[in-house]
């Protein structure tokens, strides 16, 4: 994608992104009405067991892809019209479409314990309030003026409003949730914490702290500023200090939980369906460190990620081998909610990789130009050709003509919108598979002037995308049904059924 800046693209209403963005996470926010829905009425009722969550599991995927699109292309639209090089700022309305998601997310794991063993059934009840209740909290955050952020709206009366609703949403659960205690508590419990379903608790442990960390540090700015006045600012190094670990912790587990058998795990089933994942990951350790990549998070991110993406790999392999054994056809191997949640864990490990990179080894350089001169960054030679004037009928102002050699004509500019009395920069992209080169003015614009240009040099920027790309698909096969054969056949089975024969877990 090359964002080459020849016309006019306002901050917020001629972006095409906008057009989606916005829509995908309204729908998601919605969208965990239903499982939520679903949930308070079987409290409601006291039809406590599980046939809701089966009810109810493609609805959740289906808000949980689109919740995930919409992030995504937020992050997109920050990249491509903000003008800062980076994707995610730690912005509070950011941080409010994020937090559903991890608790989505962690539901949408904890949820197949309950399924399979019946158990935490509470903790699954709250995961789904927090997750509907959190949507509540960013509606209420992002249209009441609250906030200052360049994502938010202008102030409206429904503060009041949302902030009753989402009272009554939260103390009405907890109150329904410990009328029904005695009859939401399970039976048995996880019988070895080398298990899937103790992989899954600590996977939910993660979500949760991940999620309590950007709660506090989204909200508490809000409530000092209400309660006495004063502004205070919770930046990046607060939310890397946390979320850089808890990241590497879920990207381990992404790797160890889908190998891990039900009930209890041994050492020698974990040797024989890891040690191939370990030994890839530890291979390509070696050589990034060979060739000179440095820095303790990234080359950390990227074992765990290979190890992680090799491991899910194995696992659709397997399914994929497994259909084609038995006459199902191997792309069926990659249909169902298991098989589709692999094809999401890469998406998931291919976003944390193009993050690190993007992030650990961004390069900015500030050059100045007159008309005509070139200079050398990168190694790429960059010359400014001269102003172009922009006269459109929602903007007027400048574009520098930027010709990279070999690689075409740029135009990072800055414009004023007629609704608007502050000047926009408008920056110019040239993305490819290995990086991006991104070109942002520095300083004003104008006929006689040198152009005044901050180069960033990102890798592996466009891999983002990718992965956002990945997850939806994941999610996408994950709502369809698993393939059975045919009900004549009386060797008929589920396709999960044959993923767990094929990987020894049928046990």
């Amino acid at each position: 994608m090359v964002a080459d800046g020849t016309g006019p693209n306002p901050l917020l209403q001629d972006n095409l992104l906008i057009a989606f963005h916005p829509v995908f996470l309204y729908l998601g926010y919605v969208g965990f009405t239903v499982p939520f829905a679903f949930a308070i009425a079987s409290l409601i009722t006291g039809r406590i067991g599980e046939g809701w969550l089966v009810a109810t599991r493609r609805a959740t995927i289906f808000a949980w892809g689109c919740l995930t699109i919409g992030i995504v292309l937020g992050a997109w639209w920050s990249y491509q019209s903000l003008g800062w090089g980076g994707v995610w700022g730690w912005d509070p309305v950011e941080n409010v479409a994020l937090l559903p998601w991890l608790t989505a997310t962690a539901y949408l794991h904890s949820v197949m314990v309950q399924e399979r063993r019946g158990l935490l059934r509470i903790w699954n009840l709250s995961l789904l309030v927090a997750t509907f209740a959190l949507t509540i909290l960013g509606t209420f955050l992002t249209r009441s003026g609250v906030v200052v952020s360049v994502h938010a709206f202008s102030n409206s009366g429904l503060g009041p409003t949302l902030l009753i609703f989402f009272a009554i949403v939260l103390l009405g659960s907890i109150a329904l949730i410990g009328w029904r205690g005695d009859r939401l508590s399970s039976a048995g419990s996880i019988d070895a914490p080398v298990s899937r379903e103790g992989a899954f608790l600590l996977n939910n442990l993660a979500f949760a702290a991940f999620a309590f960390v950007v709660l506090l540090g989204t909200v508490v700015p809000v409530l000092v500023e209400a309660m006495n006045g004063s502004a205070i600012s919770i930046g990046r190094p607060f939310f890397d200090a946390f979320s850089v670990p808890l990241g590497l912790a879920l990207l381990l587990l992404m790797a160890i939980a889908p190998a891990l058998p039900w009930r209890k795990a041994g050492a020698g089933v974990m040797r024989q369906r890891l040690w191939i994942p370990a030994w890839l990951a530890l291979g390509l350790l070696l050589v990034l460190v060979g060739v000179g990549v440095r820095g303790m998070v990234p080359l950390i991110t990227f074992f765990l990620g290979t190890f992680a993406a090799s491991a899910a790999l194995r696992q659709l392999t397997l399914a994929m081998g497994a259909a084609h054994r038995h006459g199902l056809g191997w792309w069926r191997g990659v249909v169902g909610r298991a098989n589709g949640g692999m094809v999401t864990h890469l998406g998931i490990i291919v976003i944390a990789v193009g993050l690190c990179a993007s992030t650990s080894y961004a390069t900015r350089t500030l050059i100045t130009l007159r008309a005509g001169a070139s200079t050398v960054v990168g190694g790429h030679r960059l010359t400014f050709n001269g102003w172009q004037r922009v006269h459109a009928p929602s903007a007027v102002g400048y574009l520098a003509d930027i010709a990279i050699s070999g690689d075409g004509t740029y135009r990072p500019g800055i414009v004023n919108f007629n609704n608007s009395p502050t000047s926009t920069a408008m920056p110019s992209i040239d993305s490819t598979v290995t990086g991006d080169l991104y070109l942002e003015l520095a300083s004003g614009a104008g006929p006689g002037l040198p152009v005044v240009l901050e180069v960033i040099m990102e890798p592996l920027v466009m891999w983002i995308w990718v992965g956002g790309g990945l997850c939806v698909v994941g999610a996408l096969l994950s709502i369809v049904p698993g393939a059975r054969r045919r009900p004549t056949d009386p060797s008929s089975v589920a396709l999960p059924e044959l993923l767990s024969i094929a990987v020894g877990e049928g046990r």
